[in-house]
């Protein structure tokens, strides 16, 4: 993970000193998000061994980040990137760990985003109508760090000075990485048995994500007097590697998705005075993936024989939000320069 973030930091600092960097822009940021996280697996159809069923394990996305951003203009052309840690393992709810039947009139849709079709269903589960013969529900914490940059050129009179008034649209393209990780603890267990059993068993899994996201698009920007307004939506490409480690099981479950999705944002800032402004970002972020996942370990026969197969198949979803704040200030080199020449 660091030396991912490293490499990030590297090439912010050498854009900077380099001779694009006519203006640099840089602040603080907060970050408050929610939504959901989803893995499932699962099959509709009769498998070898007769069953028709699947599981499911549901994170919240309820978390802060904090962070600092900057930006490089020249011209028509923007070059930012930001860097974002949770700092810590942060309580994010409640996160469940379902195992399910499915029936007859149990349904699988496993497209979200249908190119072909250009159709779109806005959910992150992938089965419906289960019937639950095991559930753990219990308390989850996440820790998350993120790299993101992004490259903008800007048409009519838009201008990535926020400080320049203007309008216009401007397109976008950019990477963000992502390394989070879930714990599942505190959890009570249930089991349909003979007899029923149902109990606290403490730590049931941790869950590990290494996700890239691409993106392409564009959007709009509107500055004028003491305010400006800024709008993008951007459809991305993205893959995603999992392990997920079952405790109590003692066995890994190791993924690997690739998927489509999309995020989009609406920023609102207020200009303070010539050198700093604020602003308030509503960002959006969808991320459906489709992939293998294979097992390591285990306790019992079934779980010890799982390792033999090649692969199962998963679904990887992500739907969430977040509300952003932070400051911004534009650092003046002509105004540095001159307070430090020498007046005679």
């Amino acid at each position: 993970m660091v030396p991912k973030i490293l490499k990030f930091v590297f090439l912010f600092l050498l854009l900077s000193v380099s001779p694009i960097s006519a203006e640099i822009i840089w602040g603080p940021t907060v970050e408050k998000s929610g939504g959901e996280y989803i893995f499932e697996t699962g099959n509709k159809y009769p498998n070898l061994s007769g069953i028709r069923g699947g599981s499911r394990i549901s994170f919240p996305r309820s978390f802060s980040l904090f962070g600092v951003q900057g930006t490089i203009t020249k011209e028509r052309f923007e070059i930012s990137g930001a860097l974002k840690t949770t700092g810590w393992s942060q309580k994010s709810g409640q996160a469940r760990d379902e195992d399910f039947f499915l029936g007859s009139i149990s349904t699988e849709n496993t497209t979200n985003i249908a190119t072909r079709e250009w159709s779109y269903r806005d959910s992150a589960t992938v089965y419906a109508g289960s019937r639950n013969f095991a559930d753990g529900k219990g308390k989850s914490t996440v820790s998350e760090n993120r790299a993101e940059f992004f490259g903008r050129y800007y048409f009519q009179s838009a201008n990535p000075n926020y400080w320049i008034n203007g309008s216009g649209f401007f397109l976008s393209a950019g990477a963000r990485y992502s390394y989070f990780k879930y714990y599942f603890y505190d959890v009570n267990q249930f089991i349909e048995s003979s007899p029923v059993f149902y109990g606290p068993i403490g730590l049931g899994l941790s869950f590990s994500n290494d996700l890239w996201e691409f993106f392409g698009g564009g959007g709009y920007r509107h500055s004028e007097g003491n305010f400006y307004l800024d709008i993008s939506f951007m459809p991305s490409f993205g893959r995603i590697k999992t392990r997920d480690f079952h405790v109590q099981r003692s066995i890994n479950f190791f993924s690997e998705n690739y998927g489509l999705g999309w995020t989009s944002k609406a920023e609102v800032g207020y200009k303070i005075n010539p050198s700093w402004l604020s602003y308030l970002r509503v960002n959006h972020r969808r991320f459906f993936s489709e992939g293998r996942f294979t097992s390591q370990g285990g306790l019992t026969t079934e779980d010890i024989a799982s390792n033999l197969v090649s692969g199962f198949k998963s679904h990887i979803n992500i739907k969430d939000y977040s509300i952003e704040i932070g400051v911004l200030n534009k650092l003046d080199w002509d105004q540095k320069q001159n307070s430090g020449e020498k007046v005679e």
